[in-house]
């Protein structure tokens, strides 16, 4: 057919008009009807995100970005959203609610009719473009910015398709509500629970850091230069102390020579004799009583009565014994002692009494040191004025000596006091740096989950007045009045069908036909052309008797048609009413 040119198609056209005819007839019969049949609605509506009407700075933490701390991008939302809307459990409430899928129901189980329903339902996100390409480039093209969305339902039933549409969309608006209250619930629970373990924690870090400055109020950090210079301070005072006191022995030293040199008594003579003092009589006694000791023993009634006369002497007149005499007298009498026991034995009668003599001498001596500590070397009854200046001197001195002491032993103490506390402040400056730190950071994080907080009970409150960010209702679903897809375009599919399907059957009827027309293909078979070609000739007769048939197809079709249209008046409805029907049906007005 590729040697055909158009008069050979227009030809095969005509010779096939009946094949063609009778194709596009039924095609076209076929594509009115589904058409006509075809009853099947989608409806849509249209919801918002709408922005909160407070800014979200207001609500957002100090320092924190408000667009991260907001969702600016809703479509995750919307997404999890549709997840729970379009669950089993959910819908199968709905088909049951509206009694959807009966046929289906009867002869499927609910999942696949679940299944099926969830098909029919689709959501749209209604996007814009980002400025922000970081922003931009972790969004999907269907996802980036929403700002709104549709969701829509397919169904038979025009009404039905609108009443589960409008159901779709409460549920997607209660779940949107419920999942904004119990999240901003949550989460300001959440904080509060997380504030009272900081307060808590707080408060026993506080009681840590109270305890630790209670045992080292001194030694902390802030006080390290003070001690330092304290340490300074009272090193260069007990320098100075130990000056003073060194210059105060020297002194001290000079008086005791000029003392030691003078005598306590001024002598007096009276009627040409010198009148002696309590101190010399007492030393001639003491010298009288180691000779009569020696000679009769400690018991001698005379021995006994001497010792009565000096210690008589000695407390009147408050005189000790002289330390160096009794000393030397001692060391003699030891020797005396040691001689004897080696020259006559220890039980010898002579032994026996050197050995009374030395213990009488010690016990002098024992008594001589404790008056001399409790009285010193100083004469009570010393009336000589040089010596007594010397004596008061000596004890200002004295005096003065004993208050530097105190004050250097007071000095080394503290010196030492501050010297440890300047030791020990490293180590108390790590521990105490620890614990610092340990409540610094939990004053700010305690900090940053009050602002959380407070932003958090602003959040819950904006909730609670429908003021936060939520989805609102632009465009309802409307009553469809068309079908989806609409009839005219079915029908004009139909119609395109219809004329390709008689073109096909024209082509298929030509293929398998075994007859030869024309002359191209009569040489295409046998390879030459033919000399001549003779004309198909109608006689007028054959001309005549086409005509009459014609005719009679064309009465005979319009009598058929005429007995249809009144059958379909008379019993079906009204012709007019048919034409509004039809015309409805097809979507022409």
């Amino acid at each position: 057919m590729e040697n055909y040119n158009l008069h050979d198609y227009i030809s095969i056209l005509m010779r096939r008009k009946v094949e063609f005819l009778v194709t596009f007839g039924v095609l076209l019969l076929g594509a009115v009807i589904f058409s006509a049949m075809w009853s099947t609605y989608r409806t849509s509506a249209t919801i918002q995100i709408q922005a909160p009407d407070i800014p979200e700075g207001v609500t957002a933490p100090m320092g924190a970005n408000a667009v991260s701390f907001m969702e600016a991008l809703a479509d995750q939302r919307i997404q999890q959203i549709q997840q729970k809307v379009t669950a089993t459990s959910t819908l199968v409430e709905i088909i049951t609610k509206f009694n959807l899928y009966q046929n289906e129901r009867e002869i499927s189980p609910i999942t696949e009719v679940v299944e099926k329903m969830r098909k029919k339902i689709k959501l749209d996100l209604v996007s814009t473009e980002l400025s922000n390409p970081a922003s931009a480039s972790r969004m999907s093209a269907g996802q980036l910015a929403a700002i709104a969305f549709t969701i829509s339902f397919k169904y038979s039933d025009a009404l039905i398709t609108q009443q589960v549409t409008d159901e779709l969309v409460s549920r997607f608006l209660d779940e949107d509500l419920k999942q904004r209250r119990t999240k901003a619930r949550e989460t300001a629970a959440f904080l509060a629970t997380q504030i009272d373990v900081l307060e808590r924690s707080m408060a026993e870090q506080e009681g840590k850091v109270a305890e630790f400055r209670r045992q080292h109020p001194h030694s902390r950090p802030e006080a390290l230069a003070f001690n330092q210079q304290m340490a300074a301070t009272t090193g260069v005072s007990l320098q100075d102390i130990d000056r003073q006191l060194n210059a105060l022995e020297q002194s001290r030293g000079a008086l005791r020579s000029q003392l030691a040199s003078v005598d306590p008594y001024s002598r007096v003579i009276a009627d040409g004799q010198v009148l002696t003092t309590p101190a010399i009589q007492l030393k001639a006694l003491q010298s009288r009583y180691s000779t009569l000791l020696g000679q009769y023993g400690a018991s001698h009634p005379d021995v006994v009565k001497l010792g009565r006369q000096i210690d008589a002497l000695r407390a009147e007149s408050g005189v000790a014994a002289d330390g160096d005499t009794l000393s030397a007298q001692i060391a003699d009498m030891r020797a005396n002692l040691a001689a004897a026991e080696r020259t006559y034995g220890t039980n010898h009668p002579d032994v026996t009494s050197l050995r009374s003599q030395l213990r009488a001498l010690e016990r002098q001596a024992a008594s001589a040191d404790r008056v001399a500590g409790k009285q010193g070397t100083v004469k009570k009854d010393a009336d000589n004025p040089a010596y007594l200046m010397l004596v008061s001197q000596l004890q200002a001195a004295d005096s003065q000596f004993q208050a530097l002491s105190a004050q250097r032993d007071a000095l080394r103490k503290q010196r030492e006091h501050y010297e440890r506390l300047v030791a020990e402040t490293p180590m108390v400056e790590q521990e105490y740096a620890a614990l610092a730190r340990d409540y610094d950071n939990s004053q700010l994080r305690y900090r940053e989950m009050k602002e959380k907080k407070q932003a958090a009970d602003m959040n819950e409150q904006m909730e609670q007045g429908r003021k936060a960010e939520r989805l609102v209702v632009i465009e309802s679903a409307e009553l469809p009045t068309r079908t989806n897809p609409p009839r005219p375009l079915l029908l004009a599919a139909g119609i395109i069908l219809s004329v390709v399907g008689g073109f096909g059957a024209v082509a298929a009827a030509e293929a398998m036909s075994r007859s030869i027309h024309g002359t191209y293909h009569l040489a295409s078979l046998v390879g030459v052309p033919p000399l001549v070609a003779v004309p198909l000739i109608s006689t007028q007769e054959e001309r005549n008797d086409r005509r009459r048939l014609q005719k009679r197809a064309v009465i005979a079709a319009s009598v058929v048609v005429l007995v249809v249209l009144v059958v379909i008046d008379r019993a079906v409805m009204p012709l007019d009413v048919l034409s509004s029907v039809i015309a409805n049906r097809l979507g022409l007005f």
